[in-house]
Protein backbone atom coordinates (compact mmCIF):
# COMPACT_ATOMS: atom_id res chain seq x y z
CA UNK A 1 0.00 0.00 0.00
CA UNK A 2 2.93 2.28 0.69
CA UNK A 3 3.94 2.01 -3.34
CA UNK A 4 0.00 3.15 -3.97
CA UNK A 5 0.37 6.39 -1.77
CA UNK A 6 3.86 7.05 -3.36
CA UNK A 7 2.59 6.36 -6.72
CA UNK A 8 -0.66 8.97 -5.84
CA UNK A 9 1.51 11.20 -4.44
CA UNK A 10 3.81 11.36 -7.89
CA UNK A 11 0.81 11.48 -9.74
CA UNK A 12 -0.92 13.93 -7.42
CA UNK A 13 1.98 16.52 -7.19
CA UNK A 14 3.89 15.70 -10.09
CA UNK A 15 5.97 18.57 -11.58
CA UNK A 16 5.47 18.76 -15.40
CA UNK A 17 9.46 18.87 -16.02
CA UNK A 18 9.47 15.21 -14.14
CA UNK A 19 5.91 14.03 -15.89
CA UNK A 20 6.95 11.31 -18.53
CA UNK A 21 4.22 10.67 -21.39
CA UNK A 22 2.65 7.92 -19.48
CA UNK A 23 2.63 9.78 -16.27
CA UNK A 24 0.67 12.07 -18.25
CA UNK A 25 -2.10 9.76 -20.04
CA UNK A 26 -2.78 8.67 -16.05
CA UNK A 27 -3.32 12.16 -15.27
CA UNK A 28 -5.81 12.91 -17.83
CA UNK A 29 -7.23 9.00 -17.14
CA UNK A 30 -7.69 9.73 -13.69
CA UNK A 31 -9.09 13.71 -14.43
CA UNK A 32 -11.87 11.43 -15.99
CA UNK A 33 -12.24 8.40 -13.95
CA UNK A 34 -15.57 8.82 -11.54
CA UNK A 35 -15.55 6.59 -8.42
CA UNK A 36 -18.55 5.09 -7.35
CA UNK A 37 -19.81 2.86 -4.53
CA UNK A 38 -20.66 0.02 -6.74
CA UNK A 39 -17.28 -0.37 -7.95
CA UNK A 40 -16.06 0.17 -4.39
CA UNK A 41 -18.27 -2.64 -3.28
CA UNK A 42 -17.24 -4.95 -5.84
CA UNK A 43 -13.65 -4.03 -5.01
CA UNK A 44 -14.48 -4.83 -1.53
CA UNK A 45 -16.00 -8.43 -2.43
CA UNK A 46 -12.97 -8.73 -4.11
CA UNK A 47 -10.65 -8.13 -1.39
CA UNK A 48 -12.47 -10.36 1.12
CA UNK A 49 -12.70 -12.92 -0.88
CA UNK A 50 -8.36 -12.70 -2.10
CA UNK A 51 -8.00 -13.02 1.28
CA UNK A 52 -10.32 -15.69 2.13
CA UNK A 53 -8.63 -17.52 -0.49
CA UNK A 54 -5.09 -16.95 0.17
CA UNK A 55 -5.58 -17.83 4.04
CA UNK A 56 -6.49 -21.59 2.43
CA UNK A 57 -3.34 -21.56 0.88
CA UNK A 58 -0.40 -24.15 2.30
CA UNK A 59 2.20 -21.36 2.32
CA UNK A 60 0.05 -18.34 3.63
CA UNK A 61 -0.80 -21.22 6.84
CA UNK A 62 2.95 -21.62 7.33
CA UNK A 63 3.54 -17.75 7.33
CA UNK A 64 1.01 -17.21 10.12
CA UNK A 65 1.86 -20.40 12.12
CA UNK A 66 5.89 -18.75 11.65
CA UNK A 67 4.11 -15.39 12.79
CA UNK A 68 2.76 -16.76 16.11
CA UNK A 69 5.86 -18.73 16.72
CA UNK A 70 8.46 -15.70 16.28
CA UNK A 71 6.73 -13.44 18.54
CA UNK A 72 5.43 -16.61 21.56
CA UNK A 73 9.52 -16.58 21.09
CA UNK A 74 10.16 -12.91 21.46
CA UNK A 75 7.80 -12.59 24.20
CA UNK A 76 9.72 -15.70 25.85
CA UNK A 77 13.21 -13.92 25.74
CA UNK A 78 11.39 -10.74 27.14
CA UNK A 79 11.83 -12.57 30.52
CA UNK A 80 14.69 -14.80 30.31
CA UNK A 81 18.14 -14.45 28.03
CA UNK A 82 17.29 -16.73 24.83
CA UNK A 83 20.25 -19.62 24.54
CA UNK A 84 21.66 -20.17 21.44
CA UNK A 85 19.43 -22.74 20.00
CA UNK A 86 16.53 -20.36 20.70
CA UNK A 87 18.27 -17.41 18.97
CA UNK A 88 19.53 -20.05 16.19
CA UNK A 89 16.12 -20.70 16.02
CA UNK A 90 14.43 -17.57 16.10
CA UNK A 91 16.79 -16.55 13.27
CA UNK A 92 15.94 -19.18 11.20
CA UNK A 93 11.98 -18.86 11.68
CA UNK A 94 12.85 -15.14 10.71
CA UNK A 95 14.59 -15.75 7.59
CA UNK A 96 11.89 -18.55 6.07
CA UNK A 97 9.34 -16.00 6.56
CA UNK A 98 11.07 -13.13 4.78
CA UNK A 99 11.56 -15.84 2.01
CA UNK A 100 7.74 -16.79 2.06
CA UNK A 101 6.90 -13.44 1.91
CA UNK A 102 9.16 -11.92 -0.44
CA UNK A 103 7.67 -15.09 -2.93
CA UNK A 104 4.04 -14.81 -1.76
CA UNK A 105 3.84 -11.02 -1.92
CA UNK A 106 2.50 -8.66 -4.67
CA UNK A 107 5.58 -6.10 -5.18
CA UNK A 108 4.50 -2.92 -6.96
CA UNK A 109 8.05 -1.08 -5.83
CA UNK A 110 8.83 -0.74 -9.50
CA UNK A 111 5.60 0.40 -10.99
CA UNK A 112 5.54 3.63 -12.41
CA UNK A 113 2.46 3.84 -14.28
CA UNK A 114 -1.60 2.81 -13.76
CA UNK A 115 -0.15 -0.16 -16.87
CA UNK A 116 2.78 -1.04 -14.52
CA UNK A 117 0.15 -1.52 -11.68
CA UNK A 118 -2.01 -4.10 -13.73
CA UNK A 119 1.20 -6.06 -15.26
CA UNK A 120 2.30 -6.51 -12.28
CA UNK A 121 -1.65 -7.59 -10.45
CA UNK A 122 -1.57 -9.44 -13.86
CA UNK A 123 1.08 -11.70 -12.93
CA UNK A 124 -0.92 -12.54 -8.91
CA UNK A 125 -3.28 -15.60 -9.85
CA UNK A 126 -5.22 -14.85 -6.30
CA UNK A 127 -6.21 -11.53 -7.07
CA UNK A 128 -6.77 -11.79 -10.78
CA UNK A 129 -9.72 -14.77 -9.73
CA UNK A 130 -11.06 -12.54 -6.84
CA UNK A 131 -11.26 -9.39 -9.34
CA UNK A 132 -12.64 -11.64 -11.96
CA UNK A 133 -15.23 -12.71 -10.31
CA UNK A 134 -16.84 -9.50 -9.20
CA UNK A 135 -16.52 -8.74 -12.86
CA UNK A 136 -13.07 -6.23 -12.56
CA UNK A 137 -10.11 -6.49 -14.41
CA UNK A 138 -6.81 -6.21 -12.82
CA UNK A 139 -6.30 -2.63 -15.38
CA UNK A 140 -9.91 -1.43 -13.52
CA UNK A 141 -8.78 -2.12 -9.94
CA UNK A 142 -5.40 -0.47 -10.65
CA UNK A 143 -7.50 2.42 -11.82
CA UNK A 144 -9.78 2.70 -9.06
CA UNK A 145 -7.47 2.02 -6.56
CA UNK A 146 -4.93 5.31 -7.50
CA UNK A 147 -8.11 7.22 -8.37
CA UNK A 148 -9.21 6.72 -4.61
CA UNK A 149 -5.63 7.01 -3.25
CA UNK A 150 -5.08 10.05 -5.41
CA UNK A 151 -8.44 11.89 -4.29
CA UNK A 152 -7.74 10.92 -0.55
CA UNK A 153 -4.45 12.74 -0.57
CA UNK A 154 -6.19 15.57 -2.15
CA UNK A 155 -9.13 15.65 0.48
CA UNK A 156 -6.49 15.29 3.39
CA UNK A 157 -4.47 17.78 2.35
CA UNK A 158 -7.79 20.00 1.73
CA UNK A 159 -9.61 19.41 5.11
CA UNK A 160 -6.07 20.10 6.55
CA UNK A 161 -5.70 23.40 4.70
CA UNK A 162 -2.59 22.50 2.86
CA UNK A 163 -4.56 22.20 -0.32
CA UNK A 164 -6.27 25.43 -1.56
CA UNK A 165 -6.28 23.93 -5.68
CA UNK A 166 -6.45 21.12 -6.56
CA UNK A 167 -3.71 19.96 -8.67
CA UNK A 168 -3.83 19.20 -12.89
CA UNK A 169 -5.41 15.43 -13.24
CA UNK A 170 -7.18 15.53 -9.93
CA UNK A 171 -11.35 15.04 -10.44
CA UNK A 172 -12.85 16.99 -8.02
CA UNK A 173 -16.01 14.71 -7.86
CA UNK A 174 -13.25 12.01 -6.95
CA UNK A 175 -12.27 14.16 -3.71
CA UNK A 176 -16.05 15.14 -2.79
CA UNK A 177 -17.29 11.68 -3.19
CA UNK A 178 -14.16 11.06 -0.90
CA UNK A 179 -15.37 13.69 1.46
CA UNK A 180 -18.95 12.42 1.65
CA UNK A 181 -18.58 8.65 2.29
CA UNK A 182 -15.08 9.19 4.69
CA UNK A 183 -16.65 7.00 7.39
CA UNK A 184 -17.66 4.13 5.50
CA UNK A 185 -14.41 4.74 3.57
CA UNK A 186 -12.72 4.23 6.71
CA UNK A 187 -14.40 1.43 8.18
CA UNK A 188 -13.84 -0.38 4.74
CA UNK A 189 -9.83 0.37 5.17
CA UNK A 190 -9.52 -0.79 8.82
CA UNK A 191 -11.30 -4.24 7.61
CA UNK A 192 -8.84 -4.64 4.69
CA UNK A 193 -5.97 -4.00 6.88
CA UNK A 194 -7.76 -6.82 9.29
CA UNK A 195 -7.94 -8.72 6.31
CA UNK A 196 -4.48 -8.87 4.61
CA UNK A 197 -3.25 -9.58 7.97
Amino acid sequence: MITLCALAVALLVAPPQAAKSRGNADLKELSTYTLSMATLHKVDRAMRTFAAEMKKDPKVQEAMKLEADIKALEKKFEDTEPSDADQKRLEDMQARLEALENRESLNMNDAKTIDDMAAKIQKFPPLVSALQREGLTAREYATFMMAMLQAGLAAGFQKSGLLKELPEGTNPANVKWILENEAELAKMQKAWGTLMK
